[in-house]
């Protein structure tokens, strides 16, 4: 089994060679805040190894083998940090360096358990795309929002900057994926003002910088329509997307199998009773004021 150092390494490659190949050694000592001697020492032996390609002086990216191990890593720390906000509750300013320890400790039963238990989301609460089981990763075509024009509405999808003063104060501005908003102004400095809702927020280059988007399309986006449980009508589907309220709301709903990412079938609503769902091929009712704290996305294409 690879050591925690070598994931690690591994991890930190990977995400540097989504912008710079190969990477070099001066990157990874700022980025893993260690000795640049160390970084080649490590380097030699990962190549030793079989889990990099390395040259001195230009630097180094991951093999076939490397890169499967790295999505491995990548992927438990994402499920990690999904669990941590989903399911406990905590700030997504608080979940990395959880999901730092988390993901070095986790076995393939309790990887495979806790993505059927958050329903095999694909993204981590910073909008991050999950690798699937297979090591697989959806792409998608970004730009930070000071790439884009004025007046343009689009929907934010990912903070590209792991920085827990910078995600605490993206939560208090409400700028959280999958939030829409539009561009306003644009200064010289890089500095951008945007509108969300009837708010209006001014951005530093740097924050701007570090929010992904794409436009938002209306008719695409409209059928993302978000509710209660206790609102879907029989015969509708949906996907399950968070569950309000506390930890005993959480675990009564957790323990019934209504986990976020999962998709149910409304069977029978009744108009001041519980409801009747189906999910994971199994027929479960829960009452009224339970189902008004579990938010889907309606499935306009379900019947």
């Amino acid at each position: 089994m690879d050591t925690e150092r070598t994931q690690e390494y591994l991890e930190a490659i990977y995400k540097r060679q989504q912008d710079e190949t190969p990477v070099s050694t001066s990157s990874l000592a700022e980025d893993l805040k260690v000795s640049q001697p160390a970084i080649t020492d490590m380097l030699r032996s990962l190549e030793s190894r079989g889990l990099i390609n390395y040259t001195p002086g230009k630097g180094a990216y991951l093999t076939s083998l490397g890169n499967e191990k790295a999505l491995g890593v990548i992927r438990r720390h994402r499920l990690w940090e999904r669990f941590l906000t989903d399911v406990l509750g905590m700030e997504w300013d608080k979940v990395h360096d959880q999901a730092c320890l988390l993901e070095h400790v986790t076995s393939p039963e309790v990887e495979e358990k806790l993505a059927d238990l958050l329903g095999n989301v694909d993204t981590c609460p910073h909008g991050h795309s999950i690798p699937d089981k297979d090591g697989h990763i959806k792409k998608e075509d970004l730009m930070p929002l000071t790439e884009f024009t004025l007046g343009e509405k689009l929907i934010l999808i990912r903070v590209n900057k792991e920085d827990a003063a910078l995600l605490s104060r993206l939560d208090r501005l409400g700028l959280q994926p999958p939030a829409v908003v539009r561009i306003i102004s644009k200064n010289k400095n890089g500095a951008i003002e945007v509108e969300i809702g009837s708010n209006r927020i001014e951005l530093d280059r740097e924050t701007a910088i570090a929010l992904l988007a794409r436009p938002y399309k209306e008719e695409k986006e409209s059928k993302a329509e978000e509710m209660p449980l206790s609102q879907l009508l029989p015969g509708q589907t949906g996907v399950i997307k968070a569950i309000e309220g506390g930890r005993g709301k959480l675990g009564r709903c957790f323990s019934l199998g209504f986990t976020p990412g999962t998709r149910l079938k409304m069977l029978e609503n009744y108009s001041r009773g519980p409801v009747l769902v189906k999910l994971h091929d199994t027929e479960v009712a829960l009452g009224r004021k339970m189902a008004n704290h579990v938010i889907v996305v309606k499935d306009n294409h379900g019947s």
